[in-house]
């Protein structure tokens, strides 16, 4: 047994970017005669997400623009995603015949395209559901992998499993703390991922489920004007882009402001705990509002936030105008570009957002 190899497994379930690059995953490729070396996450219903040594990546690159996983035979057959599960290393003839493989326009438009036609592969299942795949890939032209190649990576198969588990395991606990350290600021939050409410702190959980219901499928807000702008961000890729909306004023809860935040990290990790950080601030009318957390908020620029925070409190163009002595012109170009990064509609609708007045 290589307890040296094996301590470097562990060492990337501490550090996931060992993963990466000319890491784990690429030596577990040369030990077993291949060049590529990829782990896959799928989430149920979740996007796919993956990571990949360098000489994986863009040909993970291609699988996912080109909607390759759609063709895959192996998930296509309930006989062979059962034989997946089994827990060791299966070789790709194991599940497929040689000639199903050469007759297979998955294997035939991609795998021996791109140059890995022949490989290993095991599943690894999470507690949170999803599915871990871990495999080993070379060319059709240096032919199948030698047998003795799955033998050895079975034997080193639970410490892989353990440590992709504790790298999700340590992605969800920074996840934690942050959401935690924010309860300390006053400040509601609660993370998501795929739309599903994953951990919330005591303030955030007090809004449950009054304000926000916490769904079988995702996070839904109780208010059909707020749930309907959630709906919008959602459906305009609130993961990558971000974007915030009020909560009206009832008579349990003053008005509100939701921010959803995208979590920072690389696009495609697997061990992401979390995609989407919510923050609920409660709206004041007596507050200042200041350009700086105006800017920080939307990414606007010092003029834009000068802008939405004037216009936001009722003054006209006109009059932000002649105040700054620039264009009318000037002023609604920047008025613009505030409504696409707030993502309001219109000057009603960013009032509300500026000072969390409700409808």
């Amino acid at each position: 047994m290589d307890y040296e190899f094996i301590a470097s497994i562990y060492e990337a379930a501490a550090i996931p970017d060992l993963w990466k690059g000319r890491g784990l995953l690429d030596q577990l490729a040369l030990r077993s005669h291949c060049k590529d070396g990829v782990l896959m996450g799928m989430p149920p219903g979740g996007e796919l997400r993956w990571i990949g040594n360098d000489s994986a990546v863009p040909k993970m690159e291609v699988y996912v623009s080109e909607n390759w996983i759609a063709r895959n035979p192996y998930l296509l057959n309930e006989e062979r995603v059962r034989k997946f599960s089994e827990p060791r290393f299966l070789m790709d003839t194991e599940v497929m015949s040689v000639e199903e493989m050469m007759e297979s326009d998955y294997y035939q438009g991609f795998m021996r395209r791109y140059g890995c036609f022949w490989h290993t592969g095991t599943s690894i299942s999470s507690p949170s559901g999803d599915i871990i795949k871990l495999s080993v890939h070379r060319s059709f032209e240096e032919g199948p992998l030698p047998s003795e190649v799955t033998g050895r990576l079975t034997e080193l198969r639970p410490h892989l499993a353990r440590a992709a588990l504790l790298a999700s395991r340590l992605k969800f606990e920074q996840i934690k703390s942050t959401v935690d350290a924010l309860e300390s600021l006053g400040i509601w939050a609660g993370a998501l991922r795929n739309g599903k409410l994953i951990v919330a702190n005591s303030g955030f959980s007090r809004l449950i489920p009054e304000v926000i219901r916490d769904s079988r499928h995702r996070l839904v807000f109780a208010q059909r004007t707020t749930e309907a702008r959630w709906q919008a961000l959602i459906e305009g890729g609130v993961v990558k882009l971000g974007g915030s909306f009020p909560i009206a004023a009832d008579e349990q809860h003053p008005a509100m402001v939701v921010h959803a935040l995208p979590i920072a990290g690389e696009a495609h990790d697997i061990f992401a705990a979390a995609d989407l950080l919510l923050v609920i601030t409660p709206a004041i009318r007596e507050a200042k509002v200041d350009d700086g957390l105006l800017a920080g908020l939307f990414d606007l620029t010092p003029a834009e936030a000068s802008v939405a925070r004037e216009i936001g409190l009722g003054q006209s163009v006109e009059v932000v105008a002649k105040a700054r002595n620039v264009s009318v012109g000037t002023v609604r170009a920047q008025l613009h570009t505030v409504f696409e990064k707030t993502g309001t509609s219109g000057q009603i609708d960013l009032a509300r957002l500026v000072v969390g007045l409700g409808k």
